[in-house]
């Protein structure tokens, strides 16, 4: 006589199934469309005035929205969207970061699901604090904001920051 297959077995036959399944969907091409603006540079560093870049800060931003997006894309997760059709909006509006939810409405005129907002704030020469922040194009409302303190002004602490924020917060906490 067979013994019945109890409903507790089957519930976690039916998970283990969909963990199973889970990466082949993410593999699948259900990738989620979203645009990842500039990263912002705010210094509140005292060795200059309020506000002012070098060059070596502004070439460090760039390469770390270029970091930003590679990590974004190379999860498979994500579809980027190129904001290029943003630029009148981006030059009315200043930087992303700091523009009062105005990534929401460009991100809405992308046909994004998700806006990619970051900054890079100078505390001084030794201290700097990386933010990522993910807002919901429909809705407007943050669904992600995590930061990091790095040690360090050098590509690689930066870099080094950026990836711990998106690898081990940003990504294991969205779909």
């Amino acid at each position: 006589m067979r013994r019945p297959i109890r409903p507790s077995l089957l519930r976690l036959l039916a998970v283990q199934a969909a963990l199973c399944l889970s990466p082949l969907a993410a593999a699948s091409g259900a990738a989620r469309p979203v645009v990842v603006h500039e990263m912002s540079f705010i210094n509140f560093s005292q060795e200059v005035d309020y506000g002012a870049t070098n060059e070596a800060e502004h070439a460090r931003i760039a390469m770390l929205s270029d970091h930003f997006r590679a990590l974004l894309e190379d999860s498979g997760r994500y579809r980027l969207i190129d904001p290029a059709p943003l630029a009148a909006d981006l030059r009315k509006h200043g930087e992303v970061f700091t523009c009062n939810h105005c990534e929401v409405a460009m991100a809405r005129k992308l046909g994004a699901e998700l806006s990619f907002s970051g900054a890079v704030q100078k505390l001084s020469v030794l201290v700097q604090t990386v933010v990522v922040r993910v807002r919901d194009a429909e809705s407007g409302e943050v669904v992600a904001l995590y930061q990091t303190d790095i040690r360090g002004n050098t590509d690689i602490a930066w870099q080094r920051g950026l990836r711990f924020l998106v690898e081990d917060r940003l990504l294991p906490a969205l779909p």
